[in-house]
């Protein structure tokens, strides 16, 4: 299950900060082309070849003899297709290919693989180049012979300090999302344009951690060159807000999405600050004076007085509702009242937080639930189970499904915590 999750991690760490920093750039990189959209390096080929993704299985049918300890990268292109290209680190550049690398190339040729032996033309190192497609060779190769490579990318050599040395990890364009992010990731959850818009807009690259310090799981570390557009960058600068959500979250649900907020009015204008320098202010403002008008209030005013400490969306069994917690106490029974705001959350909180039916509301103690007047009932029926095991008191963001969990804690670092 791991092989599978690692690239769809990627969507939720998007809120975390800086971690350690280290300037050592592994030379097997000058072998990368310069438009690859995702790059994975691993300091022990023998280690990563049974994690990769399924796109590469044919790679794992290879003896790899004395380079199973060899440092490894691999790349995927621009195109559509995803197009993987391993380079293994064959040792210092010498005329001559060692036994280990002519058997690595006999059993590429009988697989139907592409490959070929760099010789001296990398800096200190040589390398050995596989990939399913002629094409990925000859464009390697034309970027090793002009000296061109991944390091010359934008922002990817800032991005790839980011991570521990001699540490296992991936790098992600975020731009190119679309190219990268899985197509039926979290169907049913977050339409996907809605997601690729997300990620794209959330930073310039992702560097993904592997197996950091911290040793908690996967840390994430976002690259956003201080750029304002990005949305890691926003929140970079926003408290912690206290999560409390496990004290009213039934144990029975499938996913969460949850976040957090200490001040919703500094939210606000930090969100407002990044749709206006990515040229999208305009139409947040039309959103919500058309729900303005359609509903007599204010969206931004009515989320000041509601002091919203908390949002959240829950899945679960075909149900989906959205939650809201109060700094104050709400008034109400156990029948679903008609909601007077319909579309005021994903409104001023994102997309992400969009259910079909939010028609309906009733409250419990601080939180107010929205949904459908079915999925209420549901809700009201597994609140009569247990509640989920703690979630983090701390953090952000956070992220959960039976499976994984994802949080932006206080100290902006985000985790694999399962």
């Amino acid at each position: 299950m791991r092989r599978i999750v690692v690239i769809a991690l990627s969507v939720f760490l998007l809120w975390a900060c800086n971690g350690n920093i280290s300037r050592d750039i592994p030379p097997l990189m000058r072998a990368v082309p310069s438009r690859s959209v995702a790059v994975f390096h691993f300091p022990h080929c023998s280690s990563a070849l049974g994690f990769l993704l399924d796109s590469t299985s044919v790679f794992r049918r290879i003896d790899y003899g004395r380079l199973d300890n060899s440092e490894m990268v691999l790349s995927y292109d621009y195109s559509a297709a995803l197009v993987p290209l391993l380079a293994i680190d064959a040792g210092r550049s010498d005329s001559d290919t060692s036994q280990a690398v002519k058997k690595v190339l006999y059993q590429a040729q009988e697989l139907g693989l592409h490959a070929l032996y760099t010789g001296n033309h990398l800096p200190k190192r040589a390398a050995v180049l596989l990939s399913t497609s002629r094409p990925s060779i000859d464009e390697a190769w034309s970027h090793i012979e002009s000296g061109a490579s991944i390091l010359d990318a934008p922002g990817f050599k800032d991005a790839l300090a980011l991570s521990e040395v001699p540490s296992a990890r991936i790098m992600l364009k975020n731009e190119s999302a679309s190219r990268w992010i899985p197509r039926n990731m979290l169907k049913g959850f977050i339409a996907r344009k809605d997601l690729v818009r997300f990620v794209s807009g959330a930073a310039a690259w992702t560097v993904m951690d592997l197996d950091g310090e911290s040793r908690e799981g996967i840390v994430l570390h976002p690259f956003t060159d201080g750029k304002k557009k990005y949305i890691a960058e926003m929140f970079s600068a926003l408290p912690a807000g206290d999560m409390k959500l496990s004290s009213v979250v039934p144990d029975t649900v499938d996913v969460v999405i949850c976040l957090p907020l200490k001040d919703c009015k500094a939210y606000s204008e930090a969100w407002k600050e990044c749709l206006d320098v990515r040229a999208e202010l305009s139409r947040h403002k039309g959103r919500l004076a058309s729900l303005r008008k359609s509903t007599g209030k204010n969206p931004e005013i009515w989320m000041a007085e509601q002091d919203i400490r908390e949002v959240a969306k829950v899945c679960w069994e075909g149900n989906e509702v959205l939650l809201f917690r109060s700094a104050h106490r709400k008034r109400g029974g156990d029948a679903p009242e008609a909601n007077p705001y319909p579309g005021f959350i994903p409104a001023l909180f994102g997309e992400a937080f969009r259910i079909a039916d939010d028609g309906s509301f009733l409250c419990q103690g601080n939180w107010t639930i929205l949904g459908s007047a079915e999925a209420l009932s549901a809700w009201l029926d597994a609140c009569k189970g247990k509640p989920v095991p703690e979630l983090p008191r701390k953090a952000k963001f956070y992220f959960g499904n039976k499976e994984f969990s994802i949080v932006a804690d206080s100290k902006n670092i985000i985790t694999n915590v399962n």
